[in-house]
């Protein structure tokens, strides 16, 4: 069967596929998101999107990319916020917002760059760094904090109730389990943060 032609009549760009894939993985999921869905919106052929994306985990990737940027601000201490404040407020931020595309998280797990784009990554290393922590410690501190995020929207994203109900954790929000799992992400880093100093002093 042969694809509709065009009905643009204006140019396409990467940007207005990554907005319109977002809105799709919001709306409907991100299993919902395919090259097709994403060219029927934009009322165009799927072939058109493959000057932009290369394939269908590259868009997954960009709109991953996307949705974590939109973050990077929170990373700033301002009024008096301690960096364990900010980092609590990024990642629970982070968690709010990839929850509303559901299956993002699970994808996001599976990749070896948990979605996070270069330049966001230097950004989060970067903050480690201003609140003191070296330079090596920084680097492996800040997957680790997103690693838990994504870890938790799988787990939320695969605990039923009646899973729930068999491991004892009937009545737990999920808000209540992230609440406590930052707290305890953050609590352990600023406990390496203190144990690294404690050797240069030492």
């Amino acid at each position: 069967m042969t694809a509709a032609p065009s009905r643009r009549s204006s140019a396409l760009s990467q940007d207005e596929v990554v907005e319109v894939a977002l809105r799709l993985a919001r709306q409907r999921g991100i299993d919902a998101v395919t090259m097709r869905s994403v060219a029927a919106e934009l009322h165009v052929t799927p072939m058109a999107l493959y000057y932009h994306v290369k394939d269908k985990d590259e868009l997954l990737g960009l709109i991953a990319a996307a949705a974590i940027a939109r973050h990077v601000d929170l990373l700033q201490a301002t009024g008096g916020e301690t960096w364990e404040q900010a980092l609590g407020h990024y990642l629970t931020s982070l968690w709010t917002t990839l929850r509303a595309y559901r299956g993002l998280g699970e994808h996001l797990i599976a990749r070896p760059d948990l979605g996070i784009s270069p330049d966001h990554y230097h950004d989060g290393v970067e903050f480690l760094e201003r609140a003191g922590f070296p330079p090596g410690l920084a680097r492996l501190a800040w997957p680790y904090a997103i690693t838990y995020v994504h870890g938790r929207l799988s787990v939320d994203a695969n605990l039923n109730r009646d899973s729930a109900r068999a491991m004892g954790l009937s009545g737990i929000s999920a808000k209540e389990h992230v609440a406590f799992g930052v707290e305890t992400v953050v609590a352990g880093l600023r406990a390496m943060l203190d144990r690294a100093h404690h050797k240069d002093c030492g």
